[in-house]
């Protein structure tokens, strides 16, 4: 029995150090918390690990890594940071909203921009198509006008020349009556030219105004009556949070 007692005594004081050692290494070597809360936050390098803001991440993580936080209505934010395992690190963020006028403002630059920007993507692709098959098309119809006001000019000079040499009457006739076919074909043309102008400004107006009047609200909140629902994320748990204008 005594025997028995000291070979586990002996044991135990073998283990302690190893016990207490481990009650050292931290559960975590980064917090990362966000105003507001509730952002999805990535960190990338020799691993990648996400989480919920507020939050610490659970695995000891060292060297480099960039840090991404996202969450919808705000603009994405990113760092590097270098992580050490025997520092307990904190990273506090105020994420910056994304607006209607900056939304606009890129619409102004490139059509869909702004709706990717405020991300409806679907309608940001199809606008920045529409915007590009416009574009072409009046490229297309332009170099088209041309043409024709080339083949007009020909017409013309040749019925100049044709008169100033003293051309006989049905030649001058059948001159002018080609002059004036190329001349209407041109008109037309200019006139389908300055359609596809309109559009394309017209199109370009409507981007810019669906951009800055359709900018979607934060996704998830809704309002009934006056009284406002939104989700809320804190310390691992998420719930929702009401609110009443007066």
């Amino acid at each position: 029995m005594l025997l028995k007692r000291n070979l586990t005594t002996f044991v135990v004081c073998l283990l302690a150090p190893l016990a207490i050692k481990a009650q050292d290494v931290p559960a975590g070597n980064i917090t990362v918390r966000s105003t507001p809360p509730g952002a999805e936050v990535t960190l990338k390098g020799d691993a990648t690990v996400t989480g919920v803001t507020p939050t610490t991440f659970s695995q000891t993580l060292i060297g480099d890594y960039q840090v991404v936080l996202r969450r919808y209505g705000y603009e994405k934010y990113t760092t590097r940071m270098t992580l050490d395992p025997s520092k307990q690190l904190s990273l506090d963020i105020t994420l910056v909203p994304k607006t209607r006028l900056k939304a606009a403002a890129r619409s102004l630059f490139i059509p869909g921009w702004g709706q990717r920007y405020g991300d409806q993507k679907t309608k940001g692709f199809f606008f920045t198509v529409l915007a590009a098959g416009s574009i072409a098309t009046y490229l297309i119809l332009d170099n088209r006008f041309h043409d024709k006001y080339d083949e007009f000019e020909a017409r013309r000079n040749a019925f100049d020349s044709a008169k100033a040499a003293g051309g006989s009457y049905a030649n001058l006739q059948t001159l002018q009556q080609n002059l004036a076919s190329a001349q209407k074909t041109a008109y037309d043309a200019e006139n389908v030219r300055r359609i596809s102008i309109g559009t394309v400004v017209g199109f370009w107006a409507f981007n810019v105004l669906d951009a800055l009047l359709f900018f979607p609200e934060e996704r998830g909140s809704f309002t009934v009556k006056g009284v406002s629902v939104k989700p809320t994320a804190g310390n691992g748990t998420f719930g929702l949070a009401l609110s009443r204008g007066f």
